[in-house]
Parts: C-alpha cells; structure tokens; sequence
C-alpha cells in the first residue's frame, strides 16, 4: 500500500462528511422555513382597501390607510387599525386593539372566559360593539363623547350594570365642544382590562 493511498482515506472521509452535512441541511432548510411560517403572525399593510383574514392562529398585526377589516377568527392578538372604515373580528380568543378614525367596530370575545385578554377599541365615530363569554373577568372603562353639532343621543347600553355618569358641561379642549358619558365597572377578578372609547356612536356592551 502507497503512502498516497493512505493519505487518500482521510480525504475520503472528509468528503463523505461535508457531503453528509449539505444533505442534512439541504433538508432541514425548507422544514425549519416552514415551522417559522406556521409561528408567525399574519401581517398585512395596505395603502388602501379593505383586508379580509379568515384565520389567524398565531395572531394579526393589520392596517389599512382606507377600508374595512374583518378577521373571523384569531387567536394570541389582534392590533388592527384603520383611517376610516369599519371593524369586525368575529371570533376573537386573543387579546385585541382596534382604532378606526371613522367607522364601527364589533368585537366577538370567545374561547376561556378565564383566559388574560385586555381589549381596547376606539372610533372617532361610530357604534362599539363588544361581546364576552359569560364570567369574562373585566375591569371595564367606558368613554362616549357627543359633540355639539349632533341632535342624536347616544347611549351606552350593557347587561353587566355599568355605573354610568354624564357631564353637564362642555369641553372644547379637543376642538368641536362636547359632552361625555362614562362608564367604569368590574365583573369577578376584573383580571382584563376592557377600554371602549368612541365620538358620536352608542357603545353596546354584552356577555353571552
């Protein structure tokens, strides 16, 4: 046996290894691709339309300049914004932030009534819906302003009793004079935290 035979094997076995991790990898690549695909959240920024999401298991950060938004089901989080449209997420078992700056917003609360999910939704104008299960452990805030170039009375109407409290007064330290109606309540632990705010709409709070 030559001495270049025997610096051969080593080479060899190098070669056999590199190749032997490239084939791993080329393999494994594409599973781990897919993994971080299935974690992520749906994410979607548009400039203009609407955006429809019918399912989001890990969660949904979406915007859009003009439109409506409605996802039907979401899970971990929803952050949803809009300049001027309306939305509605149907089956929500996640915490969720909404703001429209012209439009209505519905929110469907669902899966364990024990579970921490804080919910924020604001309008500058427009109706707030918001329904939880029953037993939904909230600390609830309130806020409807009506501004002074609207013969409509707007209500805030819930089924939890809600303390409610109006001012007499107008504030005109945001523009348009306006009058506010509050309300503030706890149902068991008060472990969320529910933050309805809206201009010129009524505001429907309700367990079921």
């Amino acid at each position: 046996m030559t001495n270049q035979t025997i610096n051969e094997r080593p080479q060899r076995r190098w070669w056999i290894l590199v190749l032997a991790v490239m084939i791993i990898a080329t393999i494994a690549v594409p599973v781990s691709i897919l993994a971080y695909k299935e974690r992520a959240a749906v994410k979607i920024m548009k400039m203009g339309g609407n955006i429809d999401v019918n399912d989001a298991p890990q969660g949904a950060d979406l915007m859009t300049m003009g439109g409506d938004v409605t996802v039907e089901r979401v899970n971990s989080f929803a952050k949803v914004k809009t300049m001027g449209g309306d939305i509605h997420i149907r089956q929500a078992d996640a915490a969720v932030d909404a703001t429209t700056m012209a439009g209505n917003i519905d929110v469907e609360i669902t899966g364990d009534s024990g579970a921490h999910h804080d919910i924020d939704l604001s309008s500058n104008q427009g109706n707030i819906t918001l329904t939880v299960p029953k037993g939904f452990p909230m600390q609830v805030s309130v806020s409807l302003a009506t501004t002074n170039n609207q013969s409509k009375t707007f209500r805030i109407i819930d089924n939890i009793g809600l303390t409610q409290q109006a001012d007499s007064n107008w504030d005109s330290s945001k523009g348009t004079p306006r009058k506010y109606l509050r309300a503030t309540g706890r149902t068991g632990s008060g472990l969320n935290r529910v933050t309805l705010s809206t201009i010129n709409g009524d505001v429907i709070l309700q367990q079921r």
